[in-house]
C-alpha cells in the first residue's frame, strides 16, 4: 500500500513539472511574440571604397592612362542555400560564368569553416547581374571592388608605375607611388544593424559617411608622341641586342615632357609578372657617362668665359696628344676651328679648352647646367648624376671636359641642351600638369619655371649653330638627319666601366639634338646601353633620334625649314604641343 502511494506521488510531482515547464514555455513564446521588447538584432558595419583618381596625358580625358572600375567579386555563404535548390547545379553555372574549375567552386560549398568562401575572379556587371537575378542560384553573394586598369597596356608603364593588388590598393612605383596620397581618395562607412537573416534594418542605421574619390593626375606627357616613341625604342632595342635604353622628348620653351619611355618595360596591370628591375624609369633612374654630348657644355662655357671664341685654331696634331703621363687619341687632324672641333667632335681641342677654364670654373658650369644635383621632375627614382667632390686635377678636368669621369641621368643631358636651345634658359623639366580633386578643385598646378641662366644667349645661339654642322656632310650624326628641317645636336659613345676600368667591348651609344635648329620647338634624348655590334652614338642612336624627330614634328604640324622643292611656299602656324589626339 504505502509503495502505491509513492508511485502516485511521484507521477503526479513528474506531471506537475511536465506542466509548470509547459507553462513557462507557453509564456516565453506569448512573451516574445505578443510584448514589446525589440527583435534580436547584430551591429553591422560596412566600408564604402572610394574610387582611386585616374590619369591622364596632356589631351584630357580623351587620353586615360590609368582608370579605376568597379568589378564584384562573388562569395559562397554554404548555409544559405536554399532546400530546394541543387548546390551541384549552382556550382555548375558558376563555374561556367566565372571560368573556375566546377570541383573548386563545389569545395566552397561543402565548407564549413566559413559562412563567407570567396571566389577570386572579378567580373562586370554584366556578369554579377545575370548570376544574382538567376532564380536558380542561391547562397551566392557580391562584394564590390575597385580595380585599377590601364587602358594603353604597358604605354608609359616606367613613368605611371602600378597599384598593389589588395583590399586597401596603394601605389607602388611611378606616379601611383609620387601622388597616391592624393590619388587614393579617403573610404567611408556604413554603420547600422541587421536582423537575423542578414538584412539591414534601414531605421536602425546610425553613420553614413559618404566616400571621397581621389584626385585626378593630367600629365604633360602626349600619348601619341609617346607611342612613335616607344615603336622607336623597341625597335632598335631588338636590332642591336640592347640591354636598355631610354628616351625623352621634352618641350623646349617651357620645360613639359612629351615623352619619356625606358627599356626593358612591363605591364602594370600585371606588373608581379615582372621583375622590379623592369619597373625602374631608366631615364632618370642610371647615372652613365655622356662622352661627346657632354663636349657642347665646355665649349659653351668656354665661349661663355672668352677664353675661346667660334674663330679660335688649335692644332690638334696627328690624333694624339700626350698629357700628365696620359695619352688622349682623336680622330681629328691639323688645325681646326672651334666648329669644326664640335661638329667632327674633337677630343684634344674641347679637353684643351677644359684645361683653360680651369677646374673651378668648368666645376662651377657643369653646376650651372643641372648636373650633379636632381632636377626634381616629381618622379621616384631620380638620380643626382655624378660630379666628382674634391680636387679634380688637370688630367681629371681635360676628362671631364670631354664626358669622362662624369655621370649624368638621361634627363639632366637633354634639359641641359634645351637650355641651349632656349637661348640659356634652364627650365625645370615637369611631368604632372596639374591634379584636379574628385570636386574639380585644383590641387596642384605646375608651369613653366626659369632654374638658372648659366650662359649668355649669344653664347647659346652660337653654340646651337655649330651643332647643326654634326648632321651635315662630314658631321658624326648625318643619320640624325630630319627630311626637311635643320637639326642641331651631338653624338655621344662612352665606354661602360666595369670592374675598375672601361669596357673595350661595351658601351652607350647616345644622340641627343633639337629642331627645327634656326627656332626649336622640342627636344630629344636617345641612348642605347650595350648594343651590339655595332656601338657608335652616330650609328646606333642617331637613326632612332631621325624617325622620332621626324612623325614628332609631322604630327605637331611645325613648318619645314629647310623646304623641299614641292613643298608649299606659304608656312603655315605650328599645331600647339597640346594638340587633340585623331
Amino acid at each position: 500500500m504505502m509503495h502505491e502511494r509513492q508511485v502516485q506521488l511521484r507521477m503526479w510531482l513528474v506531471g506537475g513539472l511536465l506542466i509548470l515547464s509547459m507553462t513557462g514555455l507557453i509564456g516565453r513564446l506569448c512573451f516574445l511574440h505578443l510584448g514589446d521588447e525589440e527583435p534580436v538584432t547584430r551591429p553591422w558595419e560596412m566600408k564604402l571604397t572610394a574610387r582611386r583618381g585616374a590619369i591622364y596625358d596632356r589631351n584630357g580625358e580623351n587620353n586615360p592612362l590609368a582608370v579605376s572600375l568597379t568589378a564584384h567579386q562573388a562569395f559562397i555563404d554554404p548555409l544559405s542555400v536554399k532546400r530546394t535548390h541543387d548546390k551541384v547545379a549552382i556550382a555548375a553555372i558558376l563555374s561556367e560564368r566565372l571560368g573556375m574549375e566546377l570541383d573548386r567552386v563545389l569545395a566552397c560549398f561543402a565548407a564549413t569553416n566559413s559562412r563567407h568562401q570567396l571566389l577570386p575572379p572579378l567580373v562586370d556587371d554584366r556578369v554579377c547581374r545575370e548570376i544574382a537575378t538567376n532564380k536558380q542560384v542561391s547562397g551566392v553573394g557580391w562584394e564590390d571592388r575597385v580595380v585599377r586598369v590601364y587602358p594603353q597596356g604597358q604605354r608609359l608603364a616606367n613613368v605611371l608605375g602600378f597599384v598593389n593588388k589588395g583590399r586597401d590598393p596603394e601605389g607602388g612605383a611611378g606616379l601611383e607611388l609620387q601622388y597616391n596620397s592624393y590619388m587614393k581618395g579617403i573610404n567611408g562607412r556604413i554603420e547600422s544593424e541587421k536582423d537575423a537573416r542578414q538584412v539591414e534594418i534601414a531605421g536602425r542605421r546610425n553613420t553614413y559617411i559618404a566616400p571621397i574619390d581621389g584626385a585626378s593626375i593630367y600629365l604633360t606627357i602626349d600619348n601619341n608622341i609617346q607611342h612613335i616613341v616607344e615603336k622607336a625604342l623597341a625597335a632598335v632595342t631588338q636590332e642591336f641586342r640592347a640591354s636598355g635604353a631610354w628616351v625623352i622628348v621634352e618641350k623646349i620653351d617651357t620645360g613639359e615632357i612629351l615623352a619619356m619611355a625606358s627599356w626593358p618595360t612591363f605591364d602594370p596591370g600585371r606588373y608581379s609578372e615582372s621583375g622590379s628591375m623592369d619597373w625602374r624609369n631608366l631615364a632618370i633612374g642610371v647615372n652613365y657617362e655622356p662622352g661627346s654630348t657632354m663636349k657642347s657644355f665646355t665649349c659653351a662655357a668656354g665661349l661663355n668665359e672668352r677664353v675661346i671664341t667660334p674663330e679660335t685654331r688649335m692644332d690638334v696634331g696627328k690624333g694624339t696628344w700626350f698629357f700628365a703621363g696620359h695619352v688622349l687619341h682623336d680622330h681629328v687632324e691639323g688645325v681646326i676651328d672651334t666648329g669644326t672641333a664640335l661638329s667632327k667632335s674633337s677630343n684634344i681641342f674641347l679637353a684643351r679648352v677644359a684645361l683653360l677654364l680651369g677646374e673651378r670654373r668648368l666645376r662651377a658650369y657643369n653646376s650651372a647646367f643641372g648636373f650633379g644635383d636632381r632636377l626634381g621632375i616629381g618622379l621616384p627614382g631620380e638620380e643626382r648624376g655624378l660630379l666628382r667632390s674634391g680636387k679634380w686635377g688637370e688630367l681629371a678636368t681635360s676628362r671631364i671636359g670631354i664626358g669622362q669621369g662624369v655621370a649624368v641621368t638621361g634627363l639632366q643631358l637633354l634639359n641641359a641642351y634645351c637650355c641651349l636651345a632656349n637661348e640659356g634658359r634652364l627650365m625645370k623639366p615637369y611631368v604632372v600638369s596639374r591634379v584636379v580633386d574628385s570636386q574639380g578643385l585644383e590641387l596642384v598646378r605646375n608651369q613653366p619655371q626659369v632654374i638658372g641662366r648659366p650662359v649668355r644667349p649669344e653664347v647659346a645661339n652660337a653654340v646651337c649653330k655649330m651643332l647643326i654642322g654634326v648632321t651635315e656632310q662630314g658631321g658624326t650624326a648625318t643619320r640624325a638627319k630630319v627630311t626637311n628641317y635643320e637639326v642641331a645636336g651631338k653624338t655621344g659613345t662612352a665606354q661602360i666601366p666595369e670592374n675598375g676600368r672601361y669596357s673595350d667591348s661595351e658601351f652607350w651609344a647616345s644622340f641627343v639634338g633639337f629642331l627645327p635648329a634656326s627656332k626649336p620647338v622640342f627636344g630629344v634624348m636617345v641612348v642605347v646601353e650595350r648594343p651590339h655590334p655595332q656601338h657608335m652614338g652616330g650609328f646606333v642612336a642617331a637613326p632612332v633620334f631621325k624617325q622620332i624627330a621626324e612623325a614628332t614634328a609631322k604630327y605637331l604640324e611645325i613648318p619645314a625649314t629647310v623646304p623641299s622643292e614641292n613643298a608649299e611656299e606659304t608656312p603655315r602656324a605650328p599645331r600647339p604641343v597640346r594638340g587633340k589626339s585623331p
